[in-house]
């Protein structure tokens, strides 16, 4: 047999599955229903973390993809909930950590799966994106930001990817979210899990408004409490900066 025909009679790769996890609450009745219109087609199956719910809506729990998870069974887990599925999904897979507030496209997972194969599948890649800089002292003030909605022309490193809008392989990174000391930094949590691993954290190109938010900075973000007090998310980066001082972004 030639080389040609032993490679023409090898049997394709078999598919890596895509697994979304997601976290919703009560008050995001409205926005969830139209981000799981978007996002269900494209996905295998979806971990929906049911923060402050006591039992999932019929329309959830009847879902044939929808695997829902409540705080009685998991703990109280709030945002961060949406990297459960990592967790309790046993199969290698490309994972997609989503928000319920975020208009994705009907490409959305392809588009990620193909960054992911384009960096190996060796880092964790998405479109939310900062980079942390001096003097460190503010994590929400000491930072350059880069909204998922604006486009990039290139991909590239940074410090932080938005955790409502990025993928991974499971393959080369996982972890259970119920170690985290806090349940509402989970952009940062996240960050420090790739720095230990030394995992790459992309943001990657594409055009502008590809991703559009829904509705921002409601009264229930996180972003919105964020803003009122960072304190401890500021003790949290500079020990994790101070941990590993060499694997982030050099900004000058």
């Amino acid at each position: 047999m030639t080389a040609s025909e032993d490679t023409e009679a090898s049997p394709p790769a078999p598919r890596v599955p895509r697994i979304g996890g997601m976290a919703t609450m009560p008050t995001r009745r409205e926005t969830l229903r139209a981000v799981l219109d978007a996002v269900l087609p494209q996905l295998d199956r979806l971990y929906l973390y049911l923060d402050k719910h006591e039992a999932a809506p019929p329309g959830l729990r009847d879902n044939p993809k929808i695997v829902p998870l409540l705080p009685k069974a998991h703990g109280a887990l709030g945002g961060s909930g949406k990297f459960l599925g990592l967790e309790l999904h046993a199969e290698h897979c490309f994972y997609f950590s989503l928000d319920d507030d975020i208009l994705y496209p009907a490409n959305y997972v392809e588009g990620l799966v193909r960054a992911l194969e384009r960096h190996r599948r060796l880092a964790a890649v998405g479109f939310h994106a900062a980079w942390f800089k001096p003097p460190h002292q503010s994590y929400i003030r000491d930072r350059v930001r880069l909204h998922f909605s604006r486009a990039l022309s290139f991909d590239c490193h940074a410090d932080e990817i938005g955790t409502g809008t990025m993928a991974l392989y499971s393959g080369n990174l996982r972890f259970d979210v119920r170690a985290w000391r806090y349940a509402d930094m989970n952009d940062l949590n996240f960050a420090i899990e790739a720095v230990k691993r030394q995992i790459p954290r992309i943001a990657i190109r594409r055009p502008q408004d590809l991703l559009r938010p829904i509705l921002e900075n409601q009264q229930d973000s996180i972003y919105r409490g964020l803003a009122r007090d960072d304190s401890r998310q500021s003790a949290l980066m500079r020990e994790a900066m101070a941990a590993y001082p060499e694997r982030w972004q050099l900004w000058e």
